[in-house]
């Protein structure tokens, strides 16, 4: 019994998310409410603050949900070798295509870009929580995977990994919400990746040929 009303709330928490994802992308953030979660869903708002304390809470789990796929990615990536530079291009190419072909992705990528005012006061818990789980997300598999890349003698030691990660997270956002705009009118997979080959080209440490 206790097991079933576990998988209940767990199931109800989901959904929960879902609304408020969807509404955060069609209202903005600071205009969605609890009583529109709530209404969405036909619960009362005070079942949504039992299984949430605040907006903010709502918007974490949002983030870490996203962070939890993208880290069990890397796993399934790499279960025992080391990060590189082409392995964490490939994968953030295959996240980016299936990002911008899967509407709750879309929505999400809308919802963090377009939707949030980070500048807020109001948001400052949030960018807290973000900030302190930055060792876990796209850019820090960047610069991991650069480090080990100069550590292995594939990349230059003169190469700064954190600007290269910067860079390479900046070309990600940029094409992905073209693609999600439809402003994109080339191909994202085969965009993405001749920009990832130009940065590996220019970090890696070429082969010396004889004659």
């Amino acid at each position: 019994m206790a097991r079933k009303r576990k998988e209940d709330a767990q199931k109800t928490r989901t959904r929960i998310l879902a609304s408020a994802l969807s509404l955060f992308v069609r209202k903005g953030y600071e205009r969605t409410t609890f009583n529109d979660i709530a209404a969405r869903l036909k619960m009362t708002k005070g079942a949504v603050y039992w299984h949430f304390e605040s907006k903010e809470r709502l918007l974490v789990e949002l983030v870490e949900e996203a962070l939890a796929k993208f880290r069990r990615q890397l796993e399934e990536l790499m279960p025992h070798g080391e990060l590189t530079f082409p392995k964490v291009a490939d994968m953030m190419v295959r996240n980016a295509v299936q990002m911008s072909e899967d509407p709750k992705g879309a929505a999400f990528f809308r919802l963090m870009k377009c939707q949030i005012k980070w500048s807020d006061d109001s948001m400052a818990k949030v960018r807290e929580g973000l900030l302190a789980d930055a060792d876990s997300g796209p850019m820090a598999a960047f610069r991991n995977a650069v480090v080990a890349d100069i550590k292995a003698g594939r990349a230059r030691a003169t190469i700064n990994a954190h600007e290269v990660a910067v860079v390479a997270i900046a070309i990600w956002d940029g094409l992905v919400q073209a693609r999600i705009d439809h402003f994109l009118t080339l191909d994202l997979e085969q965009t993405l990746r001749h920009a990832y080959e130009a940065i590996w080209n220019r970090i890696r440490i070429k082969e010396s040929s004889n004659g």
